[in-house]
């Protein structure tokens, strides 16, 4: 199951509220055929929510979500009131997961700046981030405020993709990742652009519709 060729995957999907960012996030996940597993952190519900699939909150979910190739992990079972301790731990079940499921997957999280400081990310999620590759375990993190999240994860980022952004400050981050921030700020509702921030190559699209109620939308 490890493969010290891979190549890292790290997507960050900016953009206010209401632009369309999860549903690419969600949209994305469920029309990959190709991955095996998909992790998803949800400690509101919304995701199981749009997806009409259950929430995994205790050990044995979570174990028996796997064959299924969706966990969707709801950390208010488990730990009450603990969020960030949820999330570090969540990640290590994740990273240490991926060495035993063969083909691609990938772990999705809404926000992760809320469970980071400015100065240090988990470990387990450096892990996931930093060499989550050799287990072909990619990331995937949406956002409506890019500025908050810590050097850490921005600096492995491989792919941004922006839907409409305001604010200097959530443009200047997308502006370092390679993505115009003028383009950007002028998006309408669903539309996106997004750049290799390794090989710059651009492309962009819009989103119809989203994602609600059934992972076959």
């Amino acid at each position: 199951m490890i493969d010290y060729g891979a190549t890292r995957a790290v997507t960050l999907v900016a953009g206010s509220s209401g632009t369309g960012k999860t549903s690419f996030c969600l949209r994305y996940l469920v029309n990959d055929r190709r991955l095996a597993w998909r992790a998803l952190w949800d400690a509101d519900g919304q995701l199981s929510a749009r997806l009409g699939l259950p929430a995994a909150g205790t050990a044995e979910d979570l174990a028996a979500s796997i064959e299924d190739g969706w966990t969707i992990f709801d950390p208010n079972v488990l730990f009450p009131g603990r969020h960030a301790e949820a999330f570090a731990w969540f990640c290590a079940w994740v990273w240490q997961t991926a060495a035993t499921i063969p083909g691609p997957k990938v772990l999705l999280v809404d926000e992760v700046w809320r469970y980071c400081s400015n100065v240090s990310i988990p470990q387990s999620l450096a892990e996931c981030i930093q060499t989550g590759r050799v287990r072909h375990l990619s990331c995937m993190f949406a956002t409506q405020r890019p500025n908050r999240l810590n050097e850490a994860i921005t600096n492995e980022v491989t792919e941004c993709v922006s839907f409409r952004l305001q604010g200097t400050n959530a443009l200047a981050r997308v502006q370092e990742l390679g993505v115009p921030p003028g383009e950007v700020a002028g998006l309408a509702p669903g539309q996106w652009v997004s750049v290799g921030c390794q090989t710059g190559k651009r492309s962009s699209g819009r989103l119809w519709g989203s994602v609600s109620g059934s992972r076959t939308d």
